[in-house]
């Protein structure tokens, strides 16, 4: 007892000991409605704003100043930083003054800043981080102070400007990019309210996101001295009807007024819209090249290209109607047509060798999957609307309107994800279903197993259960889960009621089993529970009350998508 006693009281003076310098570091005052972080005895950040939505309402004319020094209860404070997401979503303020001797402005400081008019930066500033007005839609005066020795607005540009190596990292829909920019850095003008680019010539690169979610953008030129276009740089754009490139490019092209921009030297389209038209030449669809078109609703990819790329038609939301060549070898990456929610027919043609299950992800419409009966690799035998590995007998992609036929053996991670499948019912012949094969199938309601498979049982539970195992594969919100269930499997629950409440006998669940499950409000679990893994209600945006009632149970930290006191 006195070893016991003798220890907490050394851990208490150490703490008291080791902290004595630093008491005040990492506390909290508010001054002049600015919320601030002391960092050490003399100095303070400007912190995350409690409720930045309205804060700037304490602000005299919507007028923000944030001072480089401050007084708080007697002591004086340098202000050094204004850290990350410190104002986001403050709608009211119009005008931003940051005061002379502050550095560092951090990633996404004034995000979504939607009546932000105009910003000044002093000559103080040496960073200037990610994106930090990025969808600030009404900015239109950007000045930075002339003295400034790291960043310019050159020319009244109403940009901000990296001095040494010209590359403009903060645009907004009024800049005017000067032609002695040389390099648009990545997130510069990410949700800005603009129509046309007038990139001029001399901008050399195009950073990744640069251009991203500007949703008015209509036309994109593209000036001879281009040299490179970073992956996702014009990303959900989706209103774009013009692309063009100088024809003294020798870089890329827009070949024949196709209205895309593409890669000369391998005859790679990178960036289509809604009014391309694939020229004859092209060899590859680069990932994400269509992403986000809207308006797209048919596609004619013509003999010559041989590979589809991620995400390569992800997100096209009216795209009815795609044919594609018999050229075609490969969609590599996954999700190539995802969420094209209004697809309902496709064909692959009988070159196509390689594919990833998620080739279809989010096509809740797709009912009808064909395979060229002159494919080697793949097949959709007995007009089963999906597609089978040949060799494996393994349903690789489905959708909507599949049926699992006999003679299938096995169902790949993924393949009905986020479908608009309704009713599943599993064949003697299946022997495995890989975890997620279902995954956030939110319209399935009805699951069957058929009597005589030897790996699997239903038996009117609306669910699979593996018999030597007895883990609960596949669950839906009708399911009734068997006495013997021992384990709750990966990514087994497509959809969920509002409360779950597992029975008794369950030991463990496992990683994913409730991932996604957006209607999960509460979930009741059992005292015969051990262990739940990693991710098992990952996303699952609605959980707000969890019930334990064995107070042993092994949670893995990231378990739950927030921090949760249990109730017990």
């Amino acid at each position: 007892m006195f070893r016991i006693v003798m220890s907490r009281i050394a851990i208490i003076f150490i703490v008291v000991f080791c902290c004595a310098d630093c008491m005040m570091a990492n506390s909290f005052f508010i001054e002049s409605g600015i919320k601030y972080k002391v960092v050490d005895n003399g100095h303070v950040n400007v912190a995350v704003q409690d409720d930045s939505l309205y804060s700037s309402y304490a602000f005299k004319d919507y007028v923000l100043e944030i001072p480089a020094i401050v007084r708080h209860e007697g002591r004086r404070y340098r202000v050094k930083e204004i850290e990350k997401y410190a104002f986001t979503t403050c709608c009211a303020i119009k005008h931003l003054k940051i005061g002379e001797g502050i550095e560092v402005i951090s990633d996404y400081a004034f995000q979504a800043c939607a009546n932000l008019e105009s910003v000044s930066i002093p000559s103080s500033i040496r960073v200037v981080g990610a994106a930090p007005f990025q969808y600030c839609t009404s900015l239109t005066t950007i000045v930075v102070d002339k003295t400034n020795p790291i960043f310019d607005s050159r020319e009244g540009c109403n940009a901000i400007i990296k001095t040494k190596d010209n590359s403009l990292i903060v645009g907004c829909g009024a800049t005017k990019i000067p032609s002695s920019v040389r390099c648009i850095d990545k997130y510069a003008f990410m949700g800005c309210l603009v129509e046309e680019l007038a990139i001029p010539d001399g901008v050399e690169r195009i950073n990744f996101f640069a251009f991203s979610s500007c949703p008015n953008l209509k036309k994109i030129v593209i000036p001879a001295s281009v040299e490179t276009i970073e992956e996702l740089a014009f990303d959900n754009c989706p209103e774009v009807i013009s692309i063009v490139v100088d024809k003294n490019n020798t870089d890329y092209d827009s070949r024949n007024g196709c209205d895309a921009i593409i890669y000369t030297s391998d005859n790679k389209l990178i960036l289509g819209c809604s009014s391309t038209i694939i020229p004859q030449d092209i060899e590859t669809i680069s990932a994400f090249a269509f992403s986000h078109c809207r308006n797209l609703q048919r596609i004619v990819v013509p003999e010559g290209v041989s590979c589809i790329a991620a995400g390569a038609f992800e997100y096209c939301s009216s795209l009815k109607e795609v044919i594609l060549p018999t050229t075609l070898e490969s969609f590599i990456g996954g999700s190539n047509f995802g969420y094209c929610t209004s697809l309902e027919s496709i064909t692959i043609p009988k070159g196509v060798c390689n594919m990833e299950s998620d080739i279809f992800c989010g096509c809740i419409s797709l009912q009808k999957i064909s395979v060229d009966s002159a494919n080697e690799t793949f097949d959709s035998r007995n007009n089963c609307n999906a597609v089978i590995d040949t060799e494996q007998n393994k349903l690789v992609a489905g959708c909507k309107g599949t049926v699992i036929v006999d003679g299938i053996k096995s169902i790949g991670s993924r393949a009905f994800y986020k479908s608009g499948i309704t009713s599943v019912h599993i064949p003697s012949s299946i022997e495995f279903i890989e975890p997620a094969a279902f995954k956030d199938c939110e319209y399935c309601m009805s699951i069957t197993v058929e009597e005589n498979n030897r790996t699997y049982k239903s038996a009117g539970s609306n669910s699979v259960v593996e018999k030597a195992t007895n883990e609960l594969v596949l669950a839906c919100t009708t399911t009734k889960i068997f006495p013997e269930v021992k384990v709750v499997g990966a990514y087994a629950f497509m959809n969920t009621p509002s409360l779950v409440i597992l029975p008794e006998g369950i030991i463990t669940i496992k990683e994913g089993a409730f991932s996604e499950c957006k209607t999960l409000q509460s979930v009741i679990l059992p005292a015969s529970l051990k262990r739940i893994e990693e991710r098992a209600f990952y996303d699952c945006k609605n959980l707000a009350h969890v019930a334990l009632k064995n107070k042993g149970t092994e949670i893995h930290k990231y378990a739950f998508p927030f921090d949760k006191k249990f109730g017990k």
